[in-house]
């Protein structure tokens, strides 16, 4: 993975989340979005708590009805690990993995 496709997939899951929310990218591009993330994140020990919420996330938003409490619990935990992420990340990534946490925890307390 380039340093630019990741860069571009941060701020394309952030703006989808901003500018829409819930209703711009659940059900329908949702798992699109979230296949996207798991092609690009290594499955390294870092990351691996992201990849398994990933996985959640995705497998609620298959179902046939998503239960919305874990949901929101999904993207809670997801926002905390991308800040944690965040934390550790090279200086060009951390701003942007910050905004996404940041618009993720939105997306779950409107939940």
């Amino acid at each position: 993975m380039t340093e630019q496709s990741f860069t571009d997939l941060i701020q394309t899951t952030a703006s989808a989340l901003n500018d829409g929310g819930i209703t711009s990218i659940v059900p329908v591009d949702g798992p699109v979005l979230i296949n996207q993330w798991l092609e690009k994140l290594d499955r390294s020990p870092a990351n691996q708590q992201v990849v398994t919420s990933l996985e959640e996330l995705k497998s609620q938003l298959e179902s046939e009805e998503p239960d919305t409490v874990t949901v929101k619990a999904i993207l809670l935990d997801m926002s905390e690990q991308l800040s944690v992420l965040a934390s550790n990340a090279d200086s060009d990534f951390r701003v942007p993995l910050r905004n996404l946490a940041n618009a993720i925890q939105t997306l779950a307390t409107s939940l």
